[in-house]
């Protein structure tokens, strides 16, 4: 019953512009991170990024048609934006440090997450000839396979690039928070369009390209991934700029 009421209300999405459901996903993974922090202080913008970097890379392995490129586009932009919004935050209202644990932590959430899900699938799934009834659950095991069999071009990029992007956006922010008169908006913006230039750049040279058993041509890697993504990787850097003023009103009475 369930099943069919989302299989339905995601068809009925299916039909709204893709626009849309995008920024439907840019307001509630903002607003998720203020609530977070109102409600968890830092451990819940912890808890974020920890999540956030492991649907990051399983949306990536979605690519849809958006209107304002002529090549198709793959998922997760949202979510790995919106943890640079994070970092900043722990920046700027808690410490370097905190900034820099939260990249420990995303980078350990996701491995593990990945080698669970390896040990999941290596599990010898039922024969559906003998359980008839239990059916569904080797279909499942199928589905499972497809989507978390470790791909490694995905999570070497990926690490890498998160790693040296979120070190580098924290470097930048630090040093610009440590200049005077330097504002929160300057450095906020500076720091993550810089460092969403080089995350953007490994990953998508390491995953598509240099790593691929099937690497995308170069001339669309440069359009869609490249310059697209990026494109669209500013405009979100510079509206995130709205959510880390506001997250000044959420922070917890007793900052932890």
């Amino acid at each position: 019953m369930f099943q069919d009421f989302f299989l339905n209300l995601s068809s009925s999405l299916n039909s709204l512009p893709v626009i849309t459901i995008w920024l439907f996903q840019i307001i509630f993974c903002y607003l998720s991170i203020l609530l977070s922090l109102k409600f968890f202080g830092k451990t819940g913008i912890y808890v974020y990024v920890s999540i956030a970097i492991i649907l990051a890379n399983i949306q990536v392995l979605k690519v849809v048609e958006f209107p304002f490129f002529p090549e198709p586009m793959a998922l997760g932009t949202i979510l790995f934006i919106s943890i640079f919004l994070c970092t900043d935050i722990l920046n700027e209202y808690y410490d370097k440090k905190s900034a820099t644990k939260c990249i420990y932590l995303g980078i350990s959430a996701y491995l593990f997450s990945t080698i669970i899900m390896f040990l999941t699938i290596s599990f010898n799934p039922i024969d559906p000839s003998i359980h008839q009834n239990w059916g569904w659950s080797y279909e499942m095991h199928q589905s499972i396979t497809t989507i978390f069999l470790p791909q490694f071009p995905i999570i070497a990029a990926s690490i890498c690039a998160f790693f040296l992007s979120q070190k580098l956006d924290i470097f930048i922010f630090s040093y610009l928070k440590n200049k005077d008169n330097s504002k929160l908006w300057l450095r906020n913006n500076v720091s993550t369009i810089i460092s969403q230039f080089i995350d953007n750049l490994i990953f998508s040279i390491l995953a598509f390209n240099l790593l691929s058993s099937n690497p995308v041509p170069l001339f669309d890697l440069i359009i869609s991934y490249g310059i697209g993504i990026y494109l669209i990787r500013i405009i979100l850097s510079l509206f995130d700029t709205i959510f880390i003023y506001l997250a000044k009103n959420f922070l917890p009475k007793n900052i932890d």
